[in-house]
């Protein structure tokens, strides 16, 4: 089963009032495709929620997406995965932020294709990566 990994800004994109996005993942979840993302990519985007001019609205559009998109919790192979991503970025001329690193380590540990539009992920290329932003 093959299993998308939202980064903050495809999370972000989503929860916008109009957004072709949201609709696509649905789509996606429903022909039995699983949505996941992990908790310091929701700390961000609630990071960026609370500067908007209508936070709660925001924060009820995320909340009804979050019925479809499974929050992954951190394990010691995750915190594992993370040191070797931060190594091969390092060693590749690149520095990625924290969540960056998670979102890779998952990537790699769970075989996810990683949904963003961020191109540090590039220094990665045992990601697979896709950006529906782009494409929508």
């Amino acid at each position: 089963m093959r299993v998308y990994l939202l980064d903050t800004n495809h999370l972000s994109h989503a929860i916008r009032v109009v957004s072709r996005l949201r609709e696509q993942l649905r789509q996606v979840h429903r022909r039995g495709y699983r949505l996941v993302t992990c908790w310091p990519a929701l700390c961000k985007l609630q990071e960026g929620i609370v500067f908007t001019a209508n936070p709660h609205r925001y924060a009820r559009t995320l909340k009804t997406l979050m019925k479809e998109v499974r929050i992954w919790p951190i394990d010691w192979k995750i915190v594992e995965q993370y040191g070797i991503c931060a190594k091969l970025a390092s060693e590749r001329g690149r520095v990625l932020s924290t969540t960056d690193l998670i979102l890779a380590a998952f990537a790699l540990n769970e075989n996810a294709v990683l949904l963003t539009t961020d191109n540090d992920f590039e220094a990665l290329p045992e990601i697979k990566t896709e950006n529906w932003i782009s494409a929508v």
